[in-house]
Formats: C-alpha cells, structure tokens, sequence
C-alpha cells in the first residue's frame, strides 16, 4: 500500500497543481489578489514537487546499482557529508530568510509568496552547493 502511495503521489500532486492554477485563472479579479497569489504559489511549489517526483520515478536502476545506492545512501562518509552541508545551509538560509522578511515589512508588496517561494528555492540551491563543496573537501 505505502509504495502504491509513493508512486501515486506525485502524478496527484501534479493534478492538484494544475487544479490550483486553473482555479487562480478563474478566479481572477473576483477574489482578493492575495488569495490568488496564495493559489500560483502553492500550486507552483505542487508543480515542481510533483514533476521531480515523476522525473525521479521513471528512473531505471539496474539490482545492483540499487543496492549499491541503497548502501551510499547509509554510508558513515555520505551521512557526515549531508549533516555538514545541512549545518551550513541552515546558517546561510538564517541570513536569507531574515532579509527576505525585513523586504518583505519594508515594502509590504503583494508578491509576498513569490518572496517566500524564491527563498525555499534558494534553500535547496544552497543546500546541494553545500554538499558538493563537503564532497570535495571530505
């Protein structure tokens, strides 16, 4: 059940994106303009989340190559390498998230979720410099 779930998933959060964004279109000048910046943010974020989700699963790994990621993924090498670059990610991410919010109260602009949206982005952008700078240095 958990797997049909995990292979599921994705492709429902693609259709919700798409329901997301349709419903924005639709609603248009009817509804507050936050509520439909609200609507493309989460739909935008359902859409790149669902789309690497599918990206992700149509990837063929031989038995052996599983097993060889399976024991990478728990590998004392690999598991220090993330921490470090998670440890370092979150203090950038500190810095980011304080000047995304400081912009944010000083220009009080309706484009608060793309804000929002743009440092999640960056987090992860961070994130794998970061462990690619560990790799090398490990």
């Amino acid at each position: 059940m958990r797997d049909k779930l995990k292979k599921v998933f994705p492709y429902v959060m693609f259709a919700a994106a798409w329901a997301l964004i349709l419903a924005a279109l639709l609603l248009g000048e009817r509804a507050p303009k936050p509520a439909v910046l609200a609507l493309y943010t989460l739909g935008g974020m359902l859409m790149g989340s669902g789309a690497v989700g599918i990206a992700l699963s149509r990837i063929r790994r031989s038995p052996e190559q599983q097993k060889e990621y399976e024991l990478g993924e728990h590998d004392e090498r690999n598991v220090a390498i993330r921490e470090k670059a998670a440890m370092s990610s979150w203090y950038w991410t500190l810095y980011m998230l304080w000047a995304a919010f400081m912009v944010i109260q000083i220009f009080v602009g309706g484009l608060w979720g793309v804000a929002v949206s743009v440092v999640i982005v960056l987090h992860c952008t961070f994130y794998m410099i970061n462990i690619h700078r560990w790799n090398k240095k490990m």
